[in-house]
Protein backbone atom coordinates (compact mmCIF):
# COMPACT_ATOMS: atom_id res chain seq x y z
CA UNK A 1 0.00 0.00 0.00
CA UNK A 2 1.52 3.43 -1.00
CA UNK A 3 2.13 5.55 1.85
CA UNK A 4 0.29 9.16 1.78
CA UNK A 5 2.54 12.05 1.47
CA UNK A 6 3.03 12.99 4.87
CA UNK A 7 3.73 9.46 6.11
CA UNK A 8 6.12 8.91 3.24
CA UNK A 9 7.82 12.15 4.39
CA UNK A 10 7.83 10.95 8.28
CA UNK A 11 9.40 7.38 6.62
CA UNK A 12 12.11 9.19 4.70
CA UNK A 13 12.94 11.17 7.64
CA UNK A 14 13.17 8.55 9.76
CA UNK A 15 15.69 6.29 7.44
CA UNK A 16 17.81 9.75 6.54
CA UNK A 17 18.18 10.49 10.70
CA UNK A 18 19.23 6.92 11.00
CA UNK A 19 22.20 6.78 8.12
CA UNK A 20 23.02 10.46 9.19
CA UNK A 21 23.51 9.14 12.96
CA UNK A 22 25.42 6.09 11.87
CA UNK A 23 27.61 8.62 9.84
CA UNK A 24 28.47 10.66 12.61
CA UNK A 25 29.24 7.99 15.09
CA UNK A 26 26.24 9.08 17.49
CA UNK A 27 25.32 6.23 19.74
CA UNK A 28 23.00 7.33 21.92
CA UNK A 29 21.01 9.15 18.97
CA UNK A 30 21.44 6.02 16.66
CA UNK A 31 19.56 3.10 19.69
CA UNK A 32 17.42 5.79 20.00
CA UNK A 33 16.13 5.05 16.08
CA UNK A 34 14.95 1.35 17.04
CA UNK A 35 12.10 0.55 19.06
CA UNK A 36 14.04 -1.19 21.50
CA UNK A 37 11.82 -4.39 21.51
CA UNK A 38 13.64 -8.12 22.04
CA UNK A 39 13.23 -8.81 18.62
CA UNK A 40 14.57 -5.44 16.92
CA UNK A 41 17.49 -6.02 14.58
CA UNK A 42 19.61 -5.43 12.27
CA UNK A 43 21.15 -7.40 9.81
CA UNK A 44 24.09 -6.65 7.89
CA UNK A 45 25.75 -8.50 4.57
CA UNK A 46 29.19 -9.68 6.77
CA UNK A 47 29.49 -12.97 8.71
CA UNK A 48 28.73 -11.80 12.33
CA UNK A 49 26.76 -8.75 11.25
CA UNK A 50 23.69 -9.98 13.05
CA UNK A 51 22.52 -8.01 16.22
CA UNK A 52 18.98 -9.06 17.88
CA UNK A 53 17.33 -6.94 20.76
CA UNK A 54 18.68 -4.09 22.50
CA UNK A 55 21.64 -4.96 24.25
CA UNK A 56 23.10 -6.69 20.80
CA UNK A 57 22.39 -3.36 18.70
CA UNK A 58 23.97 -0.99 21.65
CA UNK A 59 27.16 -3.90 21.87
CA UNK A 60 26.95 -3.45 17.72
CA UNK A 61 27.43 0.06 17.27
CA UNK A 62 29.53 0.54 20.16
CA UNK A 63 32.35 -1.75 18.23
CA UNK A 64 31.50 0.04 14.97
CA UNK A 65 31.81 3.36 16.42
CA UNK A 66 35.16 2.43 17.85
CA UNK A 67 36.58 2.15 14.60
CA UNK A 68 38.10 5.13 12.85
CA UNK A 69 36.58 5.30 9.92
CA UNK A 70 32.24 6.01 9.34
CA UNK A 71 29.78 4.13 6.65
CA UNK A 72 28.61 6.59 4.78
CA UNK A 73 25.24 5.42 2.54
CA UNK A 74 23.82 6.98 -0.36
CA UNK A 75 19.95 5.53 -0.81
CA UNK A 76 18.67 7.80 -4.00
CA UNK A 77 16.08 4.67 -5.15
CA UNK A 78 13.76 4.42 -2.17
CA UNK A 79 10.27 2.72 -2.03
CA UNK A 80 8.05 2.93 0.76
CA UNK A 81 4.86 1.01 1.25
CA UNK A 82 2.34 1.27 4.65
CA UNK A 83 0.07 0.07 6.71
CA UNK A 84 -1.48 1.68 9.91
CA UNK A 85 1.73 2.24 11.88
CA UNK A 86 3.63 -0.02 9.98
CA UNK A 87 6.07 0.94 6.96
CA UNK A 88 8.25 -1.34 4.99
CA UNK A 89 11.12 0.11 2.61
CA UNK A 90 13.78 -1.14 0.36
CA UNK A 91 16.66 1.06 -1.41
CA UNK A 92 18.83 0.55 -3.43
CA UNK A 93 22.76 2.93 -3.87
CA UNK A 94 26.16 2.87 -2.36
CA UNK A 95 27.92 2.84 0.81
CA UNK A 96 31.81 3.90 1.42
CA UNK A 97 33.87 4.76 4.18
CA UNK A 98 34.83 7.71 5.34
CA UNK A 99 38.59 6.85 5.41
CA UNK A 100 38.34 6.75 1.54
CA UNK A 101 37.82 3.76 -1.14
CA UNK A 102 35.12 3.41 -3.70
CA UNK A 103 31.71 3.25 -3.25
CA UNK A 104 30.48 -0.71 -3.21
CA UNK A 105 26.51 -1.31 -3.82
CA UNK A 106 24.39 -1.75 -1.26
CA UNK A 107 20.58 -2.31 -0.68
CA UNK A 108 19.10 -1.78 2.45
CA UNK A 109 15.46 -2.83 3.40
CA UNK A 110 13.80 -1.79 6.69
CA UNK A 111 10.68 -2.13 8.66
CA UNK A 112 9.82 0.68 10.61
CA UNK A 113 6.78 1.06 13.65
CA UNK A 114 5.52 4.44 14.62
CA UNK A 115 4.98 4.98 18.29
CA UNK A 116 4.37 7.97 20.02
CA UNK A 117 4.34 9.84 17.33
CA UNK A 118 8.12 8.79 16.01
CA UNK A 119 8.47 5.94 13.22
CA UNK A 120 11.20 3.53 14.68
CA UNK A 121 13.64 0.89 13.24
CA UNK A 122 12.10 -2.32 13.78
CA UNK A 123 14.71 -4.29 11.13
CA UNK A 124 17.38 -2.75 9.25
CA UNK A 125 18.87 -5.61 6.64
CA UNK A 126 21.45 -4.42 4.65
CA UNK A 127 22.90 -6.77 2.03
CA UNK A 128 25.94 -5.88 -0.89
CA UNK A 129 24.80 -7.36 -4.42
CA UNK A 130 27.61 -9.44 -6.23
CA UNK A 131 28.96 -7.49 -8.92
CA UNK A 132 28.17 -9.31 -12.66
CA UNK A 133 31.66 -9.98 -14.41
Amino acid sequence: MLPIAETRWAVLSAIDALLDHIANGRHRETLACFTGDPDCALLGPEEGEAAIGPQALRAFFADLYARDDRILFALPDRRISAAGPVAWFSGEGTYRLSTGGEARPYRLTGVLERRDGRWLWQLFSGSEPARQE
